[in-house]
């Protein structure tokens, strides 16, 4: 059995290299994961604005 960990920026990416994947024999293995990797509050002076944040999204699959 190989196994590997598919990774990307957003969503709708990790989506099609899932469904690339699985055109090539390959078969996800459980839930997708989508963790924070940044988390930055931005300020003007003292006043917040806005927070950005960056997620990765992940899953992994199995070939037999």
């Amino acid at each position: 059995m190989e196994q590997i960990i598919l990774t990307s920026r957003s969503a709708s990416d990790l989506n099609q290299k899932v469904k690339d994947m699985i055109a090539q024999g390959w078969t996800p293995v459980g839930g997708h994961y989508a963790v924070e990797v940044h988390h930055q509050l931005r300020y003007a002076g003292t006043q917040h604005k806005d927070t950005y944040v960056e997620r990765e999204y992940s899953q992994t699959v199995k070939k037999d």
